[in-house]
């Protein structure tokens, strides 16, 4: 990789972390020693590649780095249990002086001396979520920080995990302990949780929404690494790679990946280069982005958005339920499952729009991808004695 600045990938926190530096300054005043904001209590949300979970990363070490106790987890069903049986106990047991004792459990012959004992674990692993994460909080303050609770990935079937672990940060918030949380998750999923019973401290929480990078911010995000680095970029090979990536944060790191592989030899990142970069990142987000977001829909959910992609703006929902051949109310929730996995966004009332780049275009070239599962057009000629010489 040539010392490649740039981290493709998901949830890969990049060198720059590239427009985020307000949002940063908010958690930044709620980890200062007694200052409290808004940002105490936050949910995270943006379309999927945005960024959430590399801001999550930033918060986390920002906490770290005063000293505060980081409690993470990727939200699922059995999430509580694993911090009950094993992640909160042994954060105690490595901050709790007292976590490990020796009792004297006898005597040994007055002519060899001393005695004999044996290990005693305070923290045993027993479910008790909301007292050892009061425990950790104190053992927190006695050093002058405190504790961060972050969550990725909320989902609907995860609430009652994520209502679990907001009763118990709640009750501490109340006693104005030092505390704070974060969660992430795509709109929709978000959505749900403030809708649920039982979630009143989750709707009480900023909401932050990610968007995609300005313009301007994609520059600064491709530029200054490669400059960080000793290369140079030309002005017309960065703006060509700013624009192809739509302010995308996955594609601004592919993007700049790909142009620094490209004759690493060369000081300077010229526009043939960045030409090369795009035309493998935009290819690439077909197989990393796009196909792994269509294989968890049904095939009807998929038909929606072959019918979104015969427009070059936002579709009309009334020429897509059209186009599927299903009444409005029946497209209607086809649209409803899409929004809540993160694939489309709704820009204004009765229309529709891809939220993931690239989506549009990659259905036009690839269409049989809108119909996983089924024979390709190269497999079927296989199957009817075609003749291809």
């Amino acid at each position: 990789m040539h010392d490649n600045p740039f981290r493709p990938g998901f949830g890969i926190s990049p060198p720059l972390l590239a427009g985020r530096d307000a949002l940063l300054d908010e958690w930044r005043e709620v980890l200062g020693l007694g200052a409290w904001s808004p940002f105490r209590a936050a949910l995270v949300t943006g379309m999927r590649g945005v960024g959430k979970t590399v801001l999550l990363n930033a918060v986390e070490d920002e906490a770290r780095a005063r000293g505060w106790t980081v409690v993470h987890g990727t939200l699922h069903d059995g999430l509580v249990d694993a911090l009950e049986h094993d992640r909160l106990p042994a954060l105690l047991q490595e901050r709790d002086p007292e976590a490990v004792t020796r009792e004297l459990t006898g005597l040994t012959l007055p002519q060899l001396g001393g005695g004999t004992t044996q290990v005693v674990q305070r923290y045993p692993r027993e479910p008790r979520l909301e007292s050892m994460l009061a425990r950790l909080v104190e053992l927190a303050e006695g050093d002058g920080a405190g504790v961060l609770v972050s969550l990725d990935e909320v989902a609907r079937d995860s609430l009652d995990e994520l209502r679990r672990i907001a009763v118990a940060v709640q009750h501490l918030m109340r006693e104005d302990r030092r505390i704070a949380f974060v969660a992430a998750g795509v709109p929709a999923a978000v959505a749900a949780a403030l809708e649920a019973d039982g979630l009143t401290f989750v709707r009480r929480a900023q909401q932050v929404r990610l968007d995609t990078l300005t313009l301007a911010e994609a520059r600064a995000a491709i530029a200054e690494p490669v400059r960080a680095r000793g290369r140079t970029i030309d002005d017309d090979a960065l703006e060509l790679a700013a624009r192809a990536s739509e302010g995308y944060p996955y594609l601004v790191q592919s993007i700049g990946a790909r142009a620094w592989e490209h004759r690493p030899e060369r000081t300077a990142i010229d526009v043939a280069a960045v030409r090369r970069a795009v035309a493998i990142a935009h290819e690439a987000m077909g197989e990393s982005v796009i196909v792994p977001a269509l294989r968890g829909l049904s095939a009807r959910d998929r038909d929606y958005l072959a019918a979104m992609a015969e427009d070059d703006v936002p579709a009309a929902t009334a020429d897509v339920a059209r186009r599927m051949g299903a009444t409005t109310g029946l497209a209607g929730r086809h649209r409803a499952r899409l929004l809540d996995a993160g694939v489309v966004v709704v820009p204004e009332r009765g229309a529709v729009d891809f939220a993931i780049p690239r989506m549009r275009e990659h259905l036009r070239a690839h269409p049989h991808d809108a119909q996983l599962g089924l024979p390709t057009a190269a497999r079927r000629t296989f199957q009817g004695g075609e003749d291809v010489r």
